[in-house]
Formats: C-alpha cells, sequence, structure tokens
C-alpha cells in the first residue's frame, strides 16, 4: 500500500485557499522504492483560458537553471575536447588576457563599486581575477539588483546617464546578451565576499565561447539527451520546441500573483517573523488575511525567441525531466558526469574563510531564499553552509533532533527559483526531489512551508535511517 503524505492535504489547502495557483512534486530515493509524482491546482488562472497542472506541465525554472548551467560546465572541465588545447579547470581566470580560449573581456572590463561620501557611484579597478570557481559559488563579486539595492541605484543611475529605460524586472525578459543584461559593478575582489548574482549567467556565456555552440544547442546534446530525454523537455526556448503548435504551447504554465489585500503587509509580517513561521495552509501570514492569486500575463517571458540563453535563470523544463537530473546525481550513475567530477557538487567549493563566512552571514537573514533555510547557529552545534560548484551544500548539518528535526545529512545539496520552486538531493538520506510553483510572490512566506512540509516528509518515510 502506497503511504499517504500529510503534505499534500497541506498544498491542497493551499491551493484551494488561493496560496498557490498549482503545484508540481518529483521525489525519488536511491535503493528504487520511491518514485513519486503529483500535480495539483492550475497551470492557468486566466479566465479565458483556464487550465489544469500536470505532473508534465512545462515551468519556468528562474534560478533552478544555475544546477544544469554548473553541469554543463563541469562536463567541459572532464572533456578531452577542450583540457588538450588550453588548462580549464575550476580555477582558470576568465578575466585573464592571456589564456585566451576563456577570456571575457566584458566581465574584464567590470570596476568594483566603491562609493564615497561625495560620489556614491565611485568605482575602483580590480585587482584579482575572477575564476570559473568564483562563477559557480557566488564568490565573484557579480550581484543582481534585485537583491542588492546599492546595484539598484547604480544601474538606474547609469541609465540615467545615457537616457535609456531601465530593463522590466528579473524574471519577466531579458534583454539580448549576458554582457547587456549584466554588465553593473562588481561588489568586492573576487574571493573577498559572497552575493549571490549572475555569475553562472557568465559562466553559460563561458561556455558558448569555448565550445562555439548555444548554451541550448549544448545543453540538448549533453545533458538532455544524456538522460535519454525528448528533445525541449529541458529548454531555454519552449516556443521553439513546438512552434505553431497552439496545443503543445499549452503545455507552458502561466504566472499568477496575489495582488491587492494588502498583501505586502502579510509579507513584510511573515518575512519579519522569519522565512517559515507562516503556517501551512492556513490563508493567513502572522494572523492577517491574503489575496487570492490571480492570472497575471507575462508574455515576455516567452518572448523575444532571438534572446540568448541565460544560464543562471532563463531555463523552462517539465519537472520529470528535472528530476532525471537530481536522480541522476543521487545515484551517481555517470550519465551526466564522471564520479571525481561529480564530487564537486557535493563538496565546498569555496576555497576562501571570508567568502564562507559571508554566505553564512547571508544565510542568517534568509527571507530571500526560495525555500527552507535552517539559520546557521553562533554555537558549534548549528548547521554550517557553503556553496558546491551546483549550490548550497550543507557542510556541517548540526545534531539531529528527534523533534522538529534536523532531517539533512552533511553533504545535502538544494537550492531555488524565484517563482517558488526548489530541488534538493541528499545522497547519503538517499533521497531527492524537485517542488514546482509558478508566482511572481518570491521567496512566499506562505509557501515556504509548503516546501518545508514536502521535503521533510519525504526525508522521514524515505530517508535512510
Amino acid at each position: 500500500m502506497a503511504p499517504t503524505y500529510d503534505f499534500e492535504a497541506i498544498i491542497q489547502k493551499a491551493v484551494d485557499d488561493g496560496i498557490v495557483p498549482g503545484v508540481v512534486l518529483y521525489a525519488r530515493n536511491k535503493d528504487g522504492t520511491l518514485t513519486y509524482s503529483h500535480a495539483t491546482g492550475h497551470a492557468s488562472l486566466s479566465p479565458s483560458n483556464p487550465r489544469p497542472m500536470d505532473a508534465h506541465t512545462i515551468l519556468a525554472l528562474a534560478s533552478m537553471t544555475k544546477l544544469l548551467t554548473s553541469i554543463c560546465i563541469l562536463q567541459l572541465l572532464e572533456s578531452p575536447n577542450y583540457s588538450s588545447s588550453f588548462p580549464l579547470g575550476l580555477d582558470t581566470p576568465v578575466t585573464d588576457p592571456s589564456f585566451p580560449a576563456t577570456y571575457l573581456p566584458d566581465l574584464a572590463s567590470l570596476p568594483i563599486l566603491s562609493p564615497t561620501v561625495s560620489d556614491p557611484f565611485a568605482t575602483r579597478s580590480r585587482t584579482k581575477h575572477i575564476t570559473i570557481r568564483h562563477l559557480l559559488t557566488h564568490t565573484s563579486g557579480c550581484g543582481y539588483t534585485f537583491l542588492q539595492p546599492q546595484l539598484m541605484a547604480w544601474n538606474e543611475w547609469k541609465l540615467a546617464q545615457e537616457n535609456k529605460t531601465p530593463h522590466l524586472p528579473v524574471g519577466t525578459a531579458f534583454a539580448s546578451t549576458v554582457p547587456e543584461q549584466f554588465s553593473w559593478p562588481l561588489l568586492f575582489e573576487p574571493g573577498e565576499g559572497w552575493a549571490y548574482g549572475c555569475g553562472i549567467d557568465w559562466s553559460g556565456w563561458l561556455l558558448e565561447k569555448v565550445t562555439g555552440q548555444t548554451l541550448d544547442e549544448y545543453m540538448q546534446e549533453n545533458l538532455v539527451k544524456k538522460l535519454g530525454l525528448e528533445r525541449g523537455l529541458i529548454t531555454f526556448y519552449p516556443e521553439r520546441v513546438w512552434p505553431g503548435e497552439v496545443e503543445n504551447r499549452k503545455k507552458v504554465a502561466e504566472m499568477g500573483k496575489r495582488v491587492g489585500g494588502g498583501w505586502d503587509n502579510d509579507l513584510a509580517g511573515a518575512a519579519s517573523a522569519g522565512n517559515s513561521n507562516a503556517e501551512p495552509g492556513t490563508g493567513e501570514a502572522q494572523g492577517q488575511h491574503h489575496p487570492r492569486t490571480r492570472h497575471l500575463d507575462t508574455p515576455q517571458l516567452l518572448n523575444p525567441p532571438h534572446r540568448g540563453a541565460f544560464g543562471g535563470q532563463g531555463g523552462f523544463a517539465d519537472l520529470a525531466a528535472y528530476c532525471e537530473v537530481v536522480y541522476s546525481l543521487l545515484v551517481d550513475d555517470e550519465r551526466l558526469l564522471k564520479k571525481e567530477t561529480a564530487k564537486l557538487l557535493f563538496e565546498g567549493q569555496i576555497k576562501e574563510a571570508q567568502a564562507k563566512a559571508a554566505l553564512n552571514e547571508n544565510m542568517k537573514t534568509p527571507q530571500w531564499v526560495v525555500g527552507y533555510v535552517e539559520v546557521p547557529a553562533p554555537d558549534n552545534e548549528g548547521v554550517v553552509y557553503d556553496w558546491s560548484a551546483g549550490g548550497l551544500l550543507v557542510d556541517e548539518p548540526g545534531e539531529r533532533k528527534k523533534v522538529g528535526g534536523r532531517w539533512r545529512r552533511k553533504g545535502y545539496l538544494g537550492w531555488g527559483g524565484i517563482f517558488n520552486l526548489t530541488w534538493f538531493v541528499d545522497r547519503e538520506a538517499g533521497v531527492c526531489g524537485v517542488f514546482g510553483a509558478q508566482t511572481l510572490d518570491p521567496a512566499d512566506p506562505l509557501i515556504e512551508p509548503l516546501i518545508k512540509e514536502f521535503e521533510r516528509e519525504i526525508f522521514e518515510k524515505h530517508g535512510a535511517k
């Protein structure tokens, strides 16, 4: 008899209460006794064309794209096609013109933001090279404007100087190329801090330079095909997979958002209390009523079709296909990476102590992170994080608790995407999973508990004891 799951009832109530339009779930375990999928709710809340969510609805991945791009970069590192012609490794300096095959002049030209009392937009020259490791671990100094107010202010100031209109908010539109989208100053010298940002987008740009292929072309051949998946089940261009096929185009989910009704106050109230304090399925955050999710028209997500492939945020996938990626990493089957290369995904890759300290400091206020983050504790019993070549890594899990627990083990790897999606792989516990939603309420404190309950129950019922 298949186990029943408490999280399914919690998620269903959240759908019924209008907290989230729809959810897709996948989970597997190492010994093969779990192959789980579940979908509920709506892929579209459009009054003129409502559609149900199903297990194969195509979702915009946002930052869940980063794992896929990171895997592709690691494939380059182990490929004899490139290593024989030039030195390519995690510590290859991509801002050093002495390495022409990997040199990124647009990235190399970026200064470091260094405001003064008299000039808040002053910059200075970078003195250290940016490496592939820095790009993959968010220690390059590359940030995101939507997370860094100082970068947002600089970007608006710069565009005003050039009489240009700012790009639409991240997640709704892209410039044509990575340099056009992300050529703002660095936040610090490479390796001297940690800031979540566009480093993996620059990594995808590097892959295109090295291989002579687009990132999407490379990914179809070296990730999708190697997993035995149908072309386009993971892609940057869903509109190219089914051109002109109206019925197939409907496979792609549309966005929802809670609009009006004091949602901003709800978010502030829940976030100030921590990123998982809203009661799952209650329809309230800290006692405040929320507005129901409504359809939001976001045609920018799919257009224009000639945009570049942004390796940090631009992917789409059937989550069954995405689960196949994390399952391959869980069982270490070498379909994507050799075992010695795959280890880089499950070992901390931040070399500099100050950068690792900055990462853990960031995780002490994780309201911006999609998914459940246990806050690092000031004592030796708490969780300690590192960043691997592919995501947030539990470096030290802390003492496991019997009640309300710490279920994650050393080497747990995971991350999420701004539209409220997450993935995880825990080799020691022997489980992996994917949670998918499509809402423009990023790091939603009402959805966070749903993600937490899904993961916790999968670990408790199917993880190694």
